[in-house]
């Protein structure tokens, strides 16, 4: 699975570290792939209303939320080297301008 995202930086209310625990308990798949601990890919319905998430075992993730978006939030595993943390406070530091 290959894509982008095109959010307007004005639509993103902030970001936050997140670690998988349970997400495909609570979340009814709409469409994509589930295969906890592999990979978890795709469009899902929770409370908080449609999300995307891509992730594989959900050690290294961030959830961005959004508004006036198709998706309330995005939740996407980054690469083993980067720094969640670092790329968060840059994210909530460019939502705030």
């Amino acid at each position: 699975m290959h894509g982008s995202f095109h959010i307007p930086l004005a639509h993103v209310t902030g970001a936050e570290v997140v670690t998988e625990n349970g997400w495909h308990f609570v979340w009814n798949k709409l469409i994509g792939t589930n295969a906890p601990g592999v990979k978890i890919a795709g469009t899902y319905f929770t409370g908080d209303g449609i999300i995307f998430c891509d992730f594989g075992n959900g050690t290294n993730c961030i959830e961005i939320a959004t508004q006036n978006e198709r998706y309330k939030k995005l939740i996407v595993e980054l690469d083993p080297d980067q720094d969640r943390d670092s790329i968060v406070a840059q994210i909530n530091t460019a939502a705030t301008r």
